[in-house]
């Protein structure tokens, strides 16, 4: 047979492979939108909002407020972006989706905050565990949840690995539960943050991002790691009483910094 016939036969099943593997991620999610969804419904109601709420946040009464701080502060703005700038150094062609989905998820979480006002646990409830200070209005829905699960679903988007997929979205699914450990959100606040999170990042997904320089991908990064290093300076930490919490963030944004270096600057 002749060899460039072989070669296009090769290349034609290296794409129907490809677009299988595009198929078979874009189904599964796809399929953990419906199961987000389907947890929002139920959490709709009251009645069961309230018993989850009770029965996640007294639970997390035998674990050390340190690891539950540790764990919730994964998804904060500064810790999430670090962690994201870290990913995008691999996956540079994500970089303006990325950004994109995060003024997406940023707005549609204010603006629905600001919007309902709804009151966090604190204020309803007069015995809960609180993990740090305690919050009391703009419940719904969770930031924290929704920026973690924007770097969930970014992972889940582009990773060829699906233990990558499957331990990112994990994840995301306990950084949501230590929300309701801390005392801080409702669980119908991590529904609705999920949600959005998850499908800022399929919404821009779409757009087309080849013509970034790699000059350019390192500028983006660059300003991306001044803005959340200002913010960690600026913004008070939510955990004072707990300093672990703040060294952690210094060590992201460290780890972000040195990745972004390596990956752009330094030439061994």
């Amino acid at each position: 047979m002749n060899p460039l016939s072989l070669s296009f036969e090769q290349q034609q099943t290296n794409h129907h492979q490809t677009f299988l593997l595009q198929s078979k991620r874009e189904s599964g999610f796809l399929w953990v939108l419906f199961i987000l969804v389907c947890g929002f419904v139920l959490m709709m109601k009251q009645s069961t909002n309230h018993s989850l709420f009770l029965l996640v946040n007294q639970a997390s009464q035998h674990f050390s407020p340190a690891l539950l701080a540790s764990i919730t502060d994964l998804g904060n703005g500064i810790v999430t972006g670090s962690l994201l700038i870290i990913i995008l150094c691999f996956k540079p062609a994500w970089i303006l989706r990325v950004m994109l989905a995060a003024i997406i998820c940023l707005a549609a979480t204010h603006l629905l905050k600001n919007y309902f006002d709804a009151l966090r646990p604190a204020s309803q409830l007069a015995q809960l565990h609180i993990v740090g200070d305690a919050r009391h209005s703009n419940s719904f829905p969770s930031g924290h949840t929704a920026t973690i699960f924007l770097l969930a679903g970014t992972v889940f988007l582009s990773s060829t690995r699906q233990l990558s997929r499957i331990l990112l979205l994990s994840l995301a699914v306990l950084v949501g539960l230590s929300r309701v450990s801390v005392g801080a959100h409702w669980p119908i606040d991590v529904a609705l943050g999920a949600i959005i999170g998850w499908s800022s990042i399929y919404a821009a997904s779409a757009l087309n991002t080849s013509l970034v320089t790699k000059q350019a991908q390192c500028l983006l990064l660059a300003m991306l790691l001044l803005l959340l290093t200002s913010l960690s300076v600026i913004n008070n930490s939510e955990f004072p009483q707990l300093p672990i919490v703040e060294q952690l963030q210094i060590f992201y944004l460290f780890a972000a910094g040195m990745c972004l270096f390596t990956r752009y600057v330094y030439r061994p």
